[in-house]
């Protein structure tokens, strides 16, 4: 198979990025290494579209990326896809495709339910950028990014885990999805990383061979959908089981433990020697 058609799609916080830190020096070399071989890295990640964007340009990728687990598509503005379709949301450089209903919708659902069942939940819709900061490590500028929500709602969860699944259950039954991330319970609508992935794939050219790495209950659905699966190890040193028996479960964590990930593929693959 031509190197081209070689994918990557990738979580960020606790994969590519170190979760503590956001730290990705270790993988570096690696990065560089798969855009010299034309292969397309794709961030599927929780973060939001304007923090996305950011992070195509430090990581220096190409301009492809999926923000808040699923819930906008991001592609460089000058992909084909824009001659016949108008923009959800605009960057520097890339463009959106929203594929939920609006924000606003996922803030009164939230509102509305907790006054009704007396949930114990934060969300960032609730607080100042302060918090965010505090909550995330996060810089001023990074949160306020974090902040301009498009699609899907973190919540810090402070009540108790029956009340929890009462909550689940009433999202679920109104279409939204609950999913653990390593941070934060997000609340969005019925999308997820491995929707946008294949959304992407038909948006690509085919064929395509797609590996994905991630470490938290977000990434479930991804890892379970793509060709070939990496399990990171979270920052809580446990990983994340999955149903299918091929997938790899890394020893280290971060951004070593996506080189111990992406250079086991890129050798299976025959692309390097081990």
């Amino acid at each position: 198979m031509n190197n081209l058609w070689r994918r990557i799609y990738t979580d960020l916080d606790g994969t590519l990025l170190d979760h503590h830190s956001y730290d990705w020096a270790p993988a570096a070399p690696l990065l560089l290494e798969c855009a010299r071989r034309d292969i397309l890295v794709i961030p599927n990640t929780s973060k939001t579209a304007d923090e996305l964007e950011q992070w195509l340009v430090k990581l220096d990728l190409p301009g492809y990326g999926v923000a808040e687990n699923g819930g906008m598509i991001l592609l460089p503005a000058e992909h084909d896809y824009w001659r016949g379709h108008q923009p959800d949301w605009e960057g520097q450089r890339v463009l959106g495709v929203l594929m939920t209903r609006p924000y606003g919708a996922i803030c009164q659902w939230l509102d509305e339910n907790r006054t009704r069942h007396e949930f114990r939940f934060t969300g960032f819709h609730d607080v100042d950028v302060d918090t965010v900061v505090a909550w995330t490590g996060l810089s001023a500028a990074d949160a306020a990014l974090a902040m301009r929500r498009q699609c899907g709602e973190p919540l810090l969860w402070e009540d108790d885990a029956e009340a929890f699944e009462r909550f689940a259950e009433l999202a679920r039954s109104d279409g939204w999805t609950v999913a653990r991330g390593g941070r934060f319970v997000h609340l969005g609508d019925a999308v997820d990383k491995s929707t946008a992935m294949r959304w992407l794939e038909s948006h690509l050219p085919e064929p395509g061979h797609a590996l994905a790495l991630g470490d938290g209950e977000n990434d479930r659905a991804m890892l379970e959908a793509a060709d070939s699966a990496v399990v990171i190890r979270n920052a809580r040193g446990e990983h994340l089981a999955l149903t299918r028996d091929d997938a790899l479960y890394t020893r280290a964590a971060g951004p070593e433990g996506w080189v111990e990930g992406v250079h086991h593929w890129l050798v299976q693959e025959g692309v390097i020697n081990n």
